[in-house]
């Protein structure tokens, strides 16, 4: 090795999300996905690692691995699967509190289909909703694998359980089931304790309800 250069830095950002995602800024844009990889192409050079965050759902990374095994994304060295959960805890002070987004940075050395089949296939008994509409769960009316059709299904039944005239307020039953889905923290790091998973996993909370904890008060 003749080469010394020291310390190399680069930026990773592990909060990026895909033209799958529940939450991007690609629609109407003609072909979502060619503008969400000439943007991450077009990134400055010290970024070196992205973490696609597509919430619960893995296709958006799974289709990013794909464009990189064709020769895109030259410029990013590392490309990690993040998942996004909504916990059952609260963040924030005692006058803006707010549901704990926890997030579930895999190790590239895990294959999507262990992510899926391991960890989001294994969640379905760890999930509850907000307190005003669990009984939907509770009664048996809602159910089953957190899929993109089961959600929009969820939600469905969220917006019918209100008055026609309120019906408006709500989101697409997609977005309305999503937001309306949370997990138990304690489920889930006990699903991570799979050996599928031992020592190839990083846990954050979300950098707002991060920022707005009141660290005074214990």
């Amino acid at each position: 090795m003749t080469d010394y250069c020291g310390s190399a830095w680069g930026i990773w950002d592990l909060h990026v999300h895909t033209p799958e995602s529940l939450n991007n800024h690609y629609v109407g844009k003609g072909d979502p996905w060619e503008a969400f990889l000439n943007d991450i192409e077009s990134l400055p050079v010290n970024i070196k690692v992205l973490g696609i965050n597509d919430y619960i759902f893995i296709n958006g990374y799974r289709r990013v691995l794909e464009e990189k095994k064709k020769g895109r994304l030259a410029n990013i060295e590392l490309i990690l699967p993040v998942i996004e959960l909504r916990v059952d805890k609260f963040g924030g002070t005692h006058n803006h509190l707010s549901k704990v987004n926890y997030h579930i940075v895999f190790s590239n050395e895990i294959d999507p289909d262990v992510i899926q089949q391991q960890f989001l296939n294994a969640l379905p008994s760890k999930y509850v909703l907000l307190p005003e509409y669990d009984y939907i769960r509770e009664q048996g009316q809602w159910g089953g694998l957190t899929t993109q059709q089961s959600l929009e299904d969820l939600g469905k039944l969220i917006i019918q359980s209100v008055p026609e005239k309120e019906r408006d307020k709500f989101n697409d039953p997609l977005t309305e089931g999503f937001n309306n889905l949370c997990f138990k923290l304690d489920a889930i790091q006990e699903v991570l304790k799979s050996p599928y998973f031992k020592h190839k996993v990083v846990t954050g909370v979300g950098k707002t309800e991060w920022a707005n904890i009141k660290w005074n008060d214990h």
